[in-house]
C-alpha cells in the first residue's frame, strides 16, 4: 500500500480529481456551486487553479493513494498581491460564482489567526475510499511535521464528520465563520506541540 508522501507538480491532476470528487457532497461547495450538473467540473476548476497557483508550488502538499491535502506552511499565503496576479484567473474559472466565494474568503480570512501556523486549505478522501482512515494517515504525516518543529495549525472544518477527525488530531473549535445563508464553517486552532 502506497505511504502518505509531499506531493509534486506530477501529482496535481489526480490530487485535483480526488479532492473534486471528496467535496461534491460537501455542503459548502453545494452552497457554491448549487447545480449538481456543473459543479464537478467547477469544483475541479478550483482546485486545480488553487493547487498549481497557491498550494502545491509551496512544496507541503501531501498525497497518499485516494486521499490528498493542501497545506501552506507557516509565512506563506494569500495576500493582496496573490490576488493582484491572479484574481481574474481564478474569476474566469468560476465562470460567475465568485459573489460567494467572495464573501465566504474574506469572512475566512477575518478569523485567519495572526499567530504564525500551518494552514491546512482541503483534505479530502475520494467518496468510494471514505471510512478506511485515508485521512487520518494523510493527516498525521504532515502533522507529525508540525509537531517536529514545534508549531501550530490552523484549518476550517465543513461538516460535523470532519471535525470530529481534527478533534481527534489535537484540533479544537476557536470559532464559527458563516455568511448570509451559507453552511456553517468551524475555525480549528492546533497549538504547538
Amino acid at each position: 500500500m502506497d505511504e502518505p508522501r509531499l506531493a509534486t507538480a506530477a501529482d496535481l491532476d489526480p490530487m485535483v480529481e480526488v479532492l473534486a470528487d471528496a467535496f461534491f457532497e460537501d455542503p459548502l461547495f453545494g452552497w457554491f456551486f448549487p447545480d449538481p450538473v456543473t459543479r464537478p467540473g467547477l469544483t475541479e476548476r478550483m482546485f486545480s487553479f488553487l493547487g498549481a497557483h497557491l498550494f502545491v508550488p509551496l512544496g507541503q502538499c501531501a498525497a497518499f493513494g485516494d486521499a490528498a491535502a493542501f497545506w501552506q506552511p507557516p509565512g506563506e499565503g494569500v495576500d493582496d498581491a496573490f490576488w493582484a496576479e491572479h484574481g481574474a484567473g481564478f474569476a474566469a474559472v468560476l465562470d460567475g460564482h465568485m459573489e460567494k466565494l467572495g464573501a465566504i474568503g474574506v469572512a475566512m480570512g477575518e478569523h485567519h489567526p495572526t499567530d504564525p501556523c500551518w494552514y491546512l486549505g482541503m483534505l479530502g478522501v475520494r467518496s468510494g475510499a471514505q471510512g478506511r482512515g485515508l485521512g487520518g494517515r494523510l493527516l498525521e504525516f504532515t502533522l507529525e511535521r508540525v509537531d517536529e518543529a514545534g508549531e501550530a495549525a490552523y484549518l476550517e472544518a465543513s461538516t460535523p464528520r470532519n471535525r470530529s477527525l481534527y478533534e481527534r488530531n489535537g484540533f479544537e473549535v476557536i470559532g464559527e465563520i458563516s455568511v448570509d445563508d451559507s453552511p456553517t464553517l468551524w475555525a480549528m486552532w492546533r497549538p504547538p506541540r
